[in-house]
């Protein structure tokens, strides 16, 4: 990982402590490139759905968030967007800890799309799942 994307990182991970939601979830950036992000997600019995599964709506809250940060590898973390669509896709049940990879397919100059896959610590692929965002402000680097 490259120094600016090792920075970007850092303030990412201390973003996430200062929200409690992502605390709960124990979300970690793993991995920053260009367009793309690595994240983690930890099994916890608090995201578990009653049948020793992680609940999906945790698993889409780990690939929308993994494409947020995808794309924030474009400004540095200092532009506005919001989730405008999500479509995921459950190929299995997640039974231990998760892994997110996400990367940008498509850079519009007001939507933007990601693309996830979801993979359990086995390297089982648990989702797939795609993203559009809207940027709010500013525009991605082209």
């Amino acid at each position: 990982m490259s120094e600016e994307f090792e920075d970007l990182r850092l303030r990412m991970d201390e973003r996430f402590r200062a929200r409690p939601i992502n605390e709960f979830l124990r979300t970690r950036v793993a991995a920053l490139e260009l367009d793309r992000a690595e994240l983690t997600l930890e099994f916890t019995p608090d995201i578990d759905n009653g049948s020793g599964t992680i609940h999906g709506g945790m698993i889409a809250a780990l690939a929308d968030t993994a494409v947020a940060c995808a794309l924030a590898t474009n400004f540095g973390g200092k532009m506005g967007f919001a989730t405008s669509n999500l479509n995921i896709h459950f190929l299995q049940r997640a039974k231990s800890d998760v892994r997110a990879v996400a990367r940008i397919v498509k850079k519009g100059s007001t939507i933007c799309v990601g693309q996830v896959e979801v993979f359990d610590a086995e390297g089982q692929l648990v989702a797939t799942v795609t993203t559009d965002f809207v940027l709010t402000s500013s525009r991605a680097r082209e």
